[in-house]
Order: structure tokens, then C-alpha cells, then sequence
């Protein structure tokens, strides 16, 4: 009994997992490990060189624990801090395997699901895992690869005339926001309104909720020069702009035109490379 209360006790101080209902499996300990994927945009995370890197102790992101009935216990999983026992889980199901699905930073979760905004969002670079078939009462190590679920967009200029660096203007207009299942491990953007973001200078970056290029429009305007290009013209090949991809576009501004030298999606995961001469006129 003492044991039992002194563990409900930690779950509630260290913001603990939610009960969904009760069944009994073990009071074996939960080791969690984790990765993230590919560098990210945000503070916290101690990255390599490379952009491969880990969670600092104390950063917390959202954890989502569920059976294949679909019940689910959820908490804040804090690195370094909070211990988890799997019968504090205490899922509803007979099931010998779980999934384990998580997000940084932290969410208010909705039976697995959360809306997420870059407008509005204070951290842009949402990163989450997910991992099935874990054996319930396992003590081995559970690895959670974090993986970036917004897609970056990189507009670089290489500036041929007597434009000045902070006269260039990139505007960038795609759909802003979209709902996270944690359950499912989707991103639904189907009722997602558009918005532009703005940045300026000779390098432009964006990270914009996975969507067609031909969602996606950018506006230049280098001193008194402005061009408007859909990204569906130049990428047709393209059927999505994915979650932990970089598209690159290459710019040239030279004699007051501007001049698409080429454009590749790199860096967070490699899908090819197109170049081009087309002058937007």
C-alpha cells in the first residue's frame, strides 16, 4: 500500500498520466530513450554538428500511451525527472502491445489529437515520434525517434547587382495551420485557411505545414522589382511538400530580373534536385 501511494504521489507532482480506466499489468519501470531525427529549429535540444542531437534534461514534451482498443493514458513526460511505472498506465485492455506516440513542445491533447498553428504557435519546429508494438511490461529501452512534422521551405538569393541585402523582400503564402492525430501519426490540412509570413534578406526560411506546391505561392521584391511565382508551376513533380523535407529554391537577382537557377529538397531528407534558367518576368 505504501509503495502504491508514495508512486500515485510522484505521477501527480511530476504532472503524471491520465487514467483513462483501470486494468492491471505491472510495476515494472518505463525506460524511455530518445533521438531527434534531424536539426531542429528550436533552443532546447543539445544537437552534433551533423544535426542530430537529443533532449536536454528538464525538456518535457506530451506522451501518448495507447492499446489497439484505443484506450489511452497521456502525460507530460519530463527528461530526467519523471519516472513511469506501467501500471500507471492502467489502460483499458488485455492487449500484450502498446504504441507509444509523443510531441515537443508540450500539447493539449483531445483523445490523441491537438490543432497546431504556425500563426500562433510560439515554438514552429513541432517536432513527434511514434513507435508501435511495444511489448507491455518490457524493461528493455524504448527509442523515440522525433522526426519534424512541418516542411521548410529555403528561398536563397544570389544577388548579381547593386540591389542592397536588405532590400530583398520574400513573402511566402501556404496554409498556416492543421489537426495532429497522435493516434494515428497523420496531419489532416483540409480546413486550413492560408497566411503569409515574411522575411527579409539575402536567405528565407519557412516552416510551413505539409501541403501541395500549389498551395504554396512566394513573392520577391528586390529594390523596385517584384515577381510572383506558384511553387505548383515549378514542382509539379512534387505531389506534397513533406514533414522533415527542405525544398531550396535558388534565386538570381541580376539587371533588375529575378531568375530561378535551380531548386532541390535537401537537408532533412533528400528528394532530388531540378535546375533551371526561367526568368520570371
Amino acid at each position: 500500500m505504501k509503495k502504491a501511494y508514495f508512486a500515485l504521489m510522484a505521477m501527480l507532482l511530476m504532472g503524471g498520466c491520465s487514467k483513462d480506466k483501470v486494468t492491471s499489468t505491472t510495476d515494472k519501470k518505463i525506460s524511455i530513450q530518445t533521438t531527434i531525427e534531424e536539426p531542429a529549429n528550436i533552443g532546447s535540444p543539445s544537437l552534433n554538428e551533423d544535426g542530430s542531437g537529443n533532449f536536454a534534461p528538464g525538456d518535457t514534451f506530451s506522451l501518448l500511451v495507447f492499446a489497439p482498443d484505443a484506450s489511452a493514458s497521456q502525460c507530460n513526460y519530463q527528461i530526467g525527472q519523471t519516472t513511469l511505472l506501467w501500471n500507471d498506465l492502467q489502460l483499458n485492455s488485455d492487449a500484450q502491445t502498446v504504441t507509444f506516440s509523443a510531441c515537443y513542445p508540450i500539447q493539449a491533447l483531445n483523445e490523441g489529437k491537438f490543432a497546431f498553428d504556425l500563426k500562433t504557435a510560439e515554438e514552429k519546429d513541432l517536432l513527434w515520434a511514434y513507435k508501435s508494438g511495444i511489448t507491455v511490461g518490457t524493461e528493455a529501452p524504448i527509442t523515440l525517434t522525433f522526426k519534424h512534422a512541418m516542411h521548410r521551405l529555403v528561398v536563397r538569393f544570389t544577388e548579381d547587382s547593386e540591389i542592397a541585402v536588405d532590400q530583398i523582400q520574400t513573402n511566402c503564402t501556404a496554409k498556416s495551420s492543421c489537426t495532429v492525430d497522435l493516434m494515428t501519426g497523420t496531419l489532416d490540412n483540409s480546413s486550413s485557411d492560408k497566411a503569409t509570413f515574411t522575411e527579409n534578406g539575402d536567405e528565407a526560411v519557412f516552416l510551413i505545414v505539409p501541403q501541395q506546391p500549389a498551395d504554396v505561392s512566394l513573392e520577391v521584391t528586390a529594390g523596385a522589382s517584384s515577381k510572383t511565382f506558384s511553387l505548383g508551376d515549378l514542382a509539379s513533380q512534387y505531389e506534397e511538400l513533406e514533414g522533415g523535407k527542405q525544398l531550396t529554391v535558388n534565386l538570381t537577382i541580376k539587371e533588375g530580373k529575378i531568375t530561378i537557377d535551380g531548386f532541390s529538397i535537401e537537408g532533412w531528407g533528400d528528394q532530388g534536385t531540378i535546375d533551371g534558367g526561367e526568368i520570371i518576368m
